[in-house]
């Protein structure tokens, strides 16, 4: 078939609204080395999709429960929000080693569906013609919202379906067969979050619709639509029914206000139709993505001045239009559409919806092939050259506007102008021109706009996946029992999932806030929905059954500079170097925490309520084991700090605080620390106190004061180097500088380890088959309390020799039961009970759906 030909085709079209935008994003990628990763991709999506690709067919049990998740949950809510698209099962088609070009390839696939998507609904279904059709397209497929959110990809799905829903929605109107019920469920399945903006944008748009059919079709055609769009949402009931509980109960959630105010300045969303607007900041506290090429946007202000269509459907589309526009800035609506909170970053998530409506009033102007009047020319190019002086006059209000954004938005806008006033509907050429102009201008937006990001090398992923799941390859074949592994250094929080191991750290939309609770009163670095192991000392190591620790291999030579791994985020631990080395790699260590508790243990019976003290972690680590061991052995002791050394500062008694020096170059307050044992030494730093007050070294070697939520917490300092000094050093960063609130502690390792030494004597080895675990046979010579350090859920199940125990819950987050006196075998099972009624309600719509639904 020859080109010629190839375009007259009845395919063509669909041919070139995936391949345009699938090739656009493809090939700045590849032309950029294929680094697709930054900020959530490259530190949470990535390490999520590893765990699916490494587990849907092998161990799919861990997508229901996981101990990678944290220190254990639910994975459900997880994988409904962002695991379930179907373009996920690409991953298969590539290596693990390739898991960042498979991801971009996802990606590159998802937005050549919405190109594919959106012609589909307006060629076929609206009947608009054929260059028009693919110029919104393409103008859909790389909008502002796609190249702002290209790294959010679960939330790309609903910008595929949404022109489908649409269509469907049509159908219904006319009467004629319809897919809502697959879509609304596709919807619902593929990310509930985006799924919900989408669905309910589709219900106003019914009713903005539903009023132009007769009356006595209405109620009917209304009647059809509720009842397949609730079959369709009970359908996907075994996704919705546990994740909505999961939330309920996890979803971390913050104090709003429903006020009559503005997010922002509602003119400033002006700023946002320029081509490139986008930037980090604009990523974490910017505006709506709203780009949508300046052609269309010309072509909707012309839809509102035509009078080919009546004013009573320009009034009902311009309410839905106004509605959604102040849905970006006013707060209530912003609240109502990201469900009761306010998005923490990238704003105004359902925007797909505004930028896929505009282009309906659009191309609904576009269909008409009328020249615009004299007086529709006059306005339009008033309004032209007014956005353009705004983007001119107040280009100094956006971090994304630089003079090539400029000129690009404006030679677009003219070009848009000269279409209107001269070649529409004037030039049998019209229609492939404003193709041209479209689809150039949209690659060139998102050209400018990916350019202002910084991206991770794909190479830094894939060095650590190699090495750590090396290390912790070697320690599944040499250890059955169930424990958990640590890291002195971190990639992500999301590590265990890339690394395949069972960690402490976790970054998670849905996170336990019981488990976050409990481990920031000890003193874990953490935010609202993220906990590292940053922060822990021997104690918590030991409770926790932190068993193994994973660390760098400095003293290796014999790896070149190109695979070499990057150590980030040094988590300071002086006090692990008594735990034993096990194995040695080329890049990293395996050490080995001989006196780690089992993930389930017996302790002394003790009733007495355990309560934490405020923001004091060293006090709250003592009290966990306290309660645990049931006794009040004291193990952290508070020491007081010598006289410190003063350079390029001052102390005042007054105020109780040091002052920079006057023309000081640096400023130092120096402690000289005489160790007089081997015992664990700690610095508690209290809130507030980080790295924009002071930097801190410990015996030359600088430590990591970066911290989330504010809170207080334990830095390592010293162990096992006893007739030696300890020189912590704090450089000022500030005029001011209050110490008073730090305090130094030194841990008893001796009682610590007898302490744990009495609790491991009769503890059994806990060995997971899927969603069991089983102990190994031991024996309890009185009755005493069985603890976990597993997050407590109704969904388990425990049974000692086949007989049912009730659980409780210790320390406010963990099971616990009570065990007589005797020989016992345990017998942990998960059962997912949420799962099995949504899959129960799914089985019944499915039923009612064949019954009577045709």
């Amino acid at each position: 078939m020859s080109f010629k030909k190839f375009i007259n085709h009845k395919s063509a079209g669909y041919f070139f609204s995936f391949i345009v935008p699938c090739l656009t994003l493809f090939i700045y990628f590849a032309v950029n080395h294929y680094n697709v990763l930054t900020v959530d991709l490259g530190q949470q999506y990535v390490d999520l999709l590893a765990f699916l690709r490494s587990n849907l067919f092998t161990h799919p049990t861990k997508l229901i429960y996981s101990f990678q998740n944290g220190l254990g949950g639910s994975m459900i809510a997880t994988d409904a929000y962002y695991l379930l698209s179907p373009f996920n099962l690409v991953l298969f088609l590539f290596p693990k080693s390739q898991l960042p070009i498979a991801i971009l390839t996802i990606i590159s696939l998802k937005f050549g569906a919405s190109g594919l998507a959106s012609f589909y609904y307006w060629h076929r279904e609206k009947g608009i013609g054929f260059f028009y059709s693919l110029a919104a397209s393409w103008a859909y497929a790389l909008s502002g919202y796609m190249v702002a959110n290209y790294f959010n990809l679960m939330w790309l799905d609903s910008v595929i379906l949404l022109p489908l829903l649409i269509a469907s929605i049509d159908h219904v109107l006319r009467g004629g067969k319809n897919h809502l019920v697959l879509i609304t469920f596709l919807l619902w399945f593929t990310n509930f979050y985006t799924g919900v903006m989408t669905l309910f944008f589709g219900l106003l748009y019914l009713l903005t619709q539903i009023f132009w059919l007769k009356k006595s079709e209405r109620l009917s055609r209304f009647w059809t639509y509720l009842t397949r769009s609730i079959v369709a949402s009970f359908l996907a009931a075994f996704v919705l029914f546990p994740s909505f509980f999961e939330l309920l109960a996890n979803k971390a959630s913050t104090k709003v206000n429903w006020t009559f105010s503005w997010q922002f300045n509602p003119v400033l969303e002006l700023g946002k139709l320029a081509d490139g607007s986008y930037s980090f900041h604009e990523m974490e506290s910017g505006m709506p993505n709203l780009f949508y090429t300046m052609p269309f946007l010309l072509a909707t202000i012309l839809y509102f001045l035509s009078r080919r269509f009546s004013w009573k459907k320009k009034l009902a589309n311009g309410l839905l239009l106004l509605f959604l526009l102040l849905s970006l800035s006013f707060t209530p609506l912003v609240l109502f559409w990201h469900l009761g909170q306010f998005p923490v970053w990238y704003p105004g998530r359902f925007s797909f919806v505004l930028i896929f409506f505009c282009l309906n009033l659009a191309l609904a102007y576009l269909h008409t092939e009328q020249n615009p009047k004299l007086w529709q020319r006059i306005t339009v190019g008033v309004i032209a050259i007014s956005l353009v002086s705004y983007w001119y006059f107040a280009q100094n209000s956006f971090t994304f506007f630089t003079q090539t954004n400029l000129i690009t938005s404006t030679t677009f806008i003219v070009l848009g102008l000269l279409f209107f006033f001269f070649i529409f509907a004037q030039h049998h050429l019209d229609k492939p021109f404003f193709a041209a102009v479209v689809g150039i201008e949209a690659i060139a937006s998102l050209i400018l706009s990916l350019n202002n990001l910084s991206f991770q090398k794909n190479s830094a992923y894939q060095k650590f996946a190699q090495n750590s799941l090396q290390a912790s390859s070697y320690l599944q074949k040499i250890d059955p029992t169930l424990y958990r592994t640590e890291k002195t250094f971190s990639r992500s929080d999301e590590d265990p999932f890339t690394a395949n191991y069972n960690g402490l750290s976790s970054f998670n939309s849905v996170t336990d806030q019981r488990v976050l609770k409990l481990l920031a009163n000890l003193g874990f670095l953490h935010n609202s929905n993220s906990y590292t192991n940053n922060g822990g000392s021997l104690i918590t190591d030991d409770i926790f059954g932190i068993k193994y620790y994973i660390q760098p291999n400095y003293a290796s030579d014999h790896v070149s500079s190109q695979a070499k791994m990057a150590f980030d985020n040094d988590n300071h631990r002086i006090d692990i170097d008594s735990y034993a080395v096990k194995k040695e790699f080329k890049q990293l260590l395996v050490s080995k925490n001989s006196t780690a508790l089992p993930l389930i243990f017996m302790a002394p019976v003790n009733n007495q309520k355990l309560t934490f003290n405020g923001d004091e972690p060293a006090y709250n680590q003592q009290k966990l084991l306290q309660n645990i061991i049931g006794k009040k052995t004291i193990f952290f002791q508070q020491i007081p700090f010598p006289k410190p050394t003063l350079s390029g500062s001052v102390y005042s008694k007054i105020s109780r605080q040091y002052t920079k020096k006057k023309n000081a170059k640096q400023s130092k307050i120096t402690f000289s620390i005489p160790l007089k044992n081997n015992d664990a030494y700690y610095l508690q730093l209290p809130s507030g106190l980080d790295n924009t007050q002071m930097s801190l070294y410990v015996n030359n070697q600088e430590v990591d004061l970066t911290v989330r939520d504010e809170q207080s917490h334990l830095i390592s300092l010293a162990h096992n180097q006893k007739g030696t000094k300890l020189i912590v050093t704090m450089v000022m960063n500030q005029m001011d500088l209050d110490l008073s609130q730090i305090k130094l502690f030194e841990l008893n390792t001796t009682k610590l380890n007898n302490a744990i030494k009495k609790l491991k004597l009769n503890a059994p080895s806990v060995y997971q088959n899927g969603l069991k675990l089983t102990t190994s046979t031991f024996t309890s010579t009185k009755k005493q309390r069985l603890l976990t350090t597993i997050p407590a859920s109704k969904n388990w199940l425990v049974f000692d020799n086949g007989e049912r125990l009730k659980s409780s819950q210790f320390a406010s987050a963990f099971m616990q039961v009570e065990l007589n006196k005797g020989k016992h075998h345990l017998t942990f099972i998960y059962v997912p009970w949420l799962l099995l009624v949504g899959i129960l309600l799914s089985i019944l719509a499915l039923i009612c759906l064949k019954l009577f639904f045709h």
